[in-house]
């Protein structure tokens, strides 16, 4: 890593936000009132496109007053386009905090970034919100590097010096030894790969910034070493024989290339440069050529857009064959830069037909619950990435005609199995067996213990939450649980609460939400909060964190809601919720928490193609939803019918494969299938 990669880190991250209980920065506050970071603002801001500078008004620079920092940050200014999805940076040289900490006095020409300290976040050294020096960014382990850097004035002033070269420069070539102000300059000056990387990424300014000291070294370096005059190139306008020897990556060019490989993440002038560069002669390299994989890229998605209109047979063939021969592409550095969307598309189909080929049943419930769990859970977890992969309209809706093909008909066949066994032997979570979800007031005994609950964690889910969780320092154990049925949150949530021993069902009810048996109140928020509070339980609202030697109730991550919303893109949006979950619970551990317990109501179906619709005579039912009925009193029906979890004289039946009874969303639950029903139980114990 390059030290402007920690400085982009650090930056952006001090914009990270709860978006469960917080609302995201409207920007971040860069004060530094010893200008320290001003000589390397030109190139910091290459590298952070979302950045402005406060002084003269310079917009092709990212400069300019207040006010038109005001308005570049509310994205109404044509000549200055930050990028969406980034926090704004706001960098304030010669300005200290207290310049904007009282508005009434604030200068006239700061006045109108004076609020943004109250809607926005600081970028800080630490609590007390002292600015980062340049030395102490390179010396604090808070950052990563914890560089051993003398803090003489001549190390320092040199350190300032050559800011803009330094921050281009590895981090393990600074690690491990005491750096002086020689050390300083002779990295910086003997370079030559960084310095070719630079000058080829942005030509003009590299040359104007080094035009009056290190321009003539430079100069003399390409034309000994690597055969090219840079006066020449910047001249003539043309670069294009020095980029082909760097693609070629001959003799010394060897060097430059490899360092290449390492930055290329932060030239993205250079990389855009090199869509061009085509290669020269029969006998090359395509992994080092862009236009190669541009050209392959452009292949992929020509025949997976003409997939869906073949047999299963013949898609599930062509498209295997089709990784098979772009597989080599993900060695090359242009996947790992996110320059191959089609291959990474690929490579999750590809994925969804290697878990869909067997035929998937069992001879119980149980046996084949347990094959869903070591297997054929990836199935689904396939087909959720090939859609969150793909990023513009027009990929999403190809990779949905092909799931259409490869993924449905597996999905409904599975379902159909699963259902057809569950006639034959019972729900194996029905009340009154074994299982988590009957256990829950039992099982959450301990003390120092949370119980987490997030709405709608699929167990494929479940699977990639419980690899984010392993990044903390805690041990997970992971864990599954039959669902209460129907799989709807109403009757689900409340089985794997703290007072599920406390609830009931009505005869006559149309929302499958139990009561509180001793006063017949429907639960609620507000009942389920008192309950917990009766049984010495915390409930934990926001970012509260309790007192770690009780019990507590903690809800974060909406993933049923943000389904319900999505439909279709409800894939592309389940990291951010998990992240959250994380951050979440990572929080608890750091308040004291030895045990935190993640638990869910239901999975649900997400279906490529929309959920089909499936009939039921209106004369047997009193209650129809998506993928349940309530059925009337006394009915009898070729239905698959269920008890209802909370009162067993409630008749539920339950929605054939994956149709519904209500028909037309993508995203859906409350039937029987293993993507509703299984649900995963994470244990998480602090190891501090």
């Amino acid at each position: 890593m390059q030290l402007i990669d920690y400085l982009s880190e650090q930056l952006r991250n001090s914009a990270n936000y709860n978006s469960a209980v917080q609302i995201a920065p409207a920007a971040i506050l860069w004060t530094d009132i010893e200008c320290q970071w001003q000589s390397a603002m030109p190139s910091i801001k290459q590298y952070l496109p979302e950045l402005v500078e406060l002084g003269e008004y310079k917009p092709e620079e990212r400069t300019g007053p207040a006010i038109w920092i005001k308005c570049a940050i509310a994205g109404v200014l044509e000549e200055c386009e930050l990028p969406e999805g980034k926090t704004p940076i706001i960098y304030l040289p010669g300005i200290g905090r207290k310049d904007l900490r009282a508005i009434e006095q604030c200068p006239d020409h700061l006045r109108p970034l004076a609020e943004l300290q109250y809607r926005g976040c600081w970028w800080a050294y630490n609590t007390a919100g002292r600015d980062w020096s340049v030395g102490s960014f390179l010396t604090n382990p808070r950052v990563g590097l914890e560089l051993d850097v003398a803090k003489d004035k001549k190390t320092q002033d040199a350190i300032l010096k050559i800011l803009p070269d330094l921050l281009e420069t590895p981090d393990e070539a600074l690690k491990g030894k005491k750096l002086e102000a020689q050390d300083f300059i002779n990295i910086v000056m003997d370079d030559p790969a960084k310095d070719i990387l630079g000058w080829l990424n942005n030509l003009e300014d590299k040359q104007a910034l080094w035009k009056d000291s290190k321009w003539p070294i430079f100069q003399q370096a390409c034309l000994d070493n690597f055969g090219f005059d840079p006066d020449s190139c910047s001249e003539n306008n043309s670069i294009d024989s020095v980029l082909l020897s760097l693609c070629e990556a001959e003799g010394e060019w060897q060097t430059v290339w490899q360092r290449f490989k390492d930055t290329a993440h932060n030239l993205p002038l250079l990389v855009e440069k090199l869509k061009l560069v085509q290669p020269d002669g029969l006998a090359f390299n395509a992994s080092h050529f862009l236009a190669e994989n541009i050209k392959d890229e452009d292949e992929v998605a020509a025949k997976l857009k003409g997939f869906a209109k073949q047999d299963v047979t013949v898609i599930k063939k062509q498209l295997t064959d089709l990784f098979e021969q772009q597989t080599s592409r993900k060695s090359w550095l242009w996947f790992g830069l996110g320059l191959s969307p089609w291959l990474t598309i690929l490579e999750q189909l590809a994925a969804v037909i290697e878990h869909t080929e067997i035929a998937f049943t069992g001879p119980s419930v149980e046996v084949m619950a347990n094959t869903y769990k070591e297997r054929f859970w990836q199935a689904d977890a396939a087909a959720i990435n090939a859609m969150a992969v793909a990023k513009d309209i027009n990929q999403q809706q190809v990779v949905a005609d092909i799931l259409a093909v490869i993924y449905t008909p597996w999905l409904e066949q599975v379902t159909l199995n699963f259902q057809n066994l569950v006639r034959a032997e019972g729900y194996p979570g029905k009340s009154g067996t074994s299982g988590e979800v009957n256990e829950s007031t039992a099982q959450y005994s301990v003390n120092s213990q949370v119980v987490f609950f997030v709405d709608g964690l699929r167990f494929d889910t479940g699977k990639t939450l419980q690899q984010k969780l392993d990044k903390l320092s805690a041990t997970t154990v992971f864990k599954t649980n039959w669902c209460a049925l129907p799989s709807l949150t109403a009757t689900a949530k409340a089985a794997v609460t703290p007072i599920a021993d406390l609830l009931s069902g009505a005869q006559e009810n149309d929302n499958f939400t139990p009561m509180l048996s001793a006063s017949g109140s429907e639960l609620s928020s507000y009942h389920l909060k008192k309950s917990l509070a009766e049984k010495g339980w915390q409930y934990l609202d926001g970012l509260e964190t309790g007192e770690p030697t009780g019990n507590a109730w903690v809800q974060t991550g909406d993933l049923d809601n943000m389904g319900h919303k999505q439909q279709m893109k409800m894939p592309l949006n389940i990291d951010a919720v998990l992240d959250d979950v994380v951050a979440r619970v990572d929080g608890l551990l750091k308040a004291g928490w030895q045990n935190i317990r993640i638990v869910t109501d239901h999975g649900w179906l997400w279906v490529p193609n929309k959920l089909s619709e499936a009939n039921i005579s209106k004369t047997i039912v009193k209650k129809r939803l998506a993928r349940c009925a309530i059925l009337k009193d006394n009915i009898e029906t070729a239905e698959l019918k269920v008890p209802w979890h909370w009162n067993e004289n409630v008749t539920v039946a339950m929605a054939p494969g994956i149709a519904g009874y209500v028909a037309g969303d993508y995203y859906n639950h409350g039937g029987l299938s293993l993507q509703e029903c299984l649900t995963p139980v994470i244990n998480i114990h602090s190891i501090s």
